[in-house]
């Protein structure tokens, strides 16, 4: 049983391959699904490494590989494949850097908030979705600003709250009530 939370998260990495997959065949609907399934899988892994008592180094270390890829790599080469190419050296800096923000806002948190109550900056996930979304205005420029708010919200102080633990924290109580 404790080996179910990690194969929730391989699917939540394997969304994310598909996701990049989909897009080099310029199959933007598929990504879009792919990145949206990952996310739902995201949602699930920790809850079920909760309930499960399965939580684990490993297990932090296996999410935040697998969402760096579903929603940093993916979501950025999106928002590259719809219309940042249109900005031909801004939009790779603007897909870069929200990659490379991905990927500091990840370490981050595993090195210094996982246990606090908010999170400190936003949460890859929330800004993937965001992301997105984004990608549906199809204008480059709005994208781009899009994309680079994104990008510094993710390495910003600015505090966010953190809906898995009240939500964990609200069952945890339902059940001792």
């Amino acid at each position: 049983m404790n080996y179910i939370p990690s194969m929730i998260t391989i699917g939540n990495f394997i969304c994310g391959l598909l996701a990049v997959h989909s897009l080099i065949f310029h199959n933007i609907h598929s990504a879009v699904i792919f990145i949206f399934t990952g996310m739902f899988l995201d949602f699930f892994d920790g809850m079920a490494a909760r309930k499960l008592n399965a939580v684990s180094d490993m297990g932090k270390e296996l999410d935040s590989f697998a969402d760096l890829v579903t929603f940093g790599v993916a979501p950025s080469m999106l928002a590259y494949s719809v219309a940042l190419y249109a900005l031909p050296f801004i939009g790779i800096l603007c897909a870069l850097a929200y990659s490379i923000c991905g990927m500091l806002r990840l370490s981050k948190f595993n090195v210094e908030q996982s246990k606090l109550p908010t999170f400190i900056g936003m949460p890859i996930p929330f800004a993937a979705m965001c992301l997105v979304i984004l990608c549906f205005v199809n204008n480059p420029i709005l994208l781009a600003l899009g994309t680079c708010a994104l990008s510094y919200l993710m390495v910003s102080k600015v505090k966010f709250p953190h809906f898995k633990k009240h939500a964990a924290e609200n069952l945890e109580s339902e059940r001792w009530n």
